[in-house]
């Protein structure tokens, strides 16, 4: 194996890892925001959130080192952290 070869794919396992933990984040912060929004009892909502948020987080994780393309991963976080955001702003104009 060349010595360039290894260093390209250092870089990928370092763009994957940096999105898993940045954009896991985002999604599990999202999430959280979404179930505070949700429920009728704001705490009880983001408690639920945060306790759930951590699942969200791991799974997030684990599917950012999948065989998929990173910047379907990119794509798929960006994409749903925005929509979860998106849901959260509308509940908490319903809700008024």
């Amino acid at each position: 194996m060349s010595q360039a070869r290894t260093r390209q794919s250092g870089v990928g396992w370092t763009w994957r890892a940096l999105v898993a933990v940045l954009g896991g984040y985002a999604l599990a912060s999202a999430w959280a925001v979404l179930w505070g929004a949700w429920d009728a009892a704001r705490v009880d909502g983001i408690l639920a959130g945060e306790q759930t948020g951590w699942l969200v987080y791991v799974a997030a994780m684990i599917w950012a080192f999948s065989p998929v393309a990173l910047a379907r991963v990119v794509g798929v976080f960006a994409a749903a952290t925005l929509g979860l955001l998106l849901a959260a702003a509308w509940l908490s104009q319903l809700g008024g």
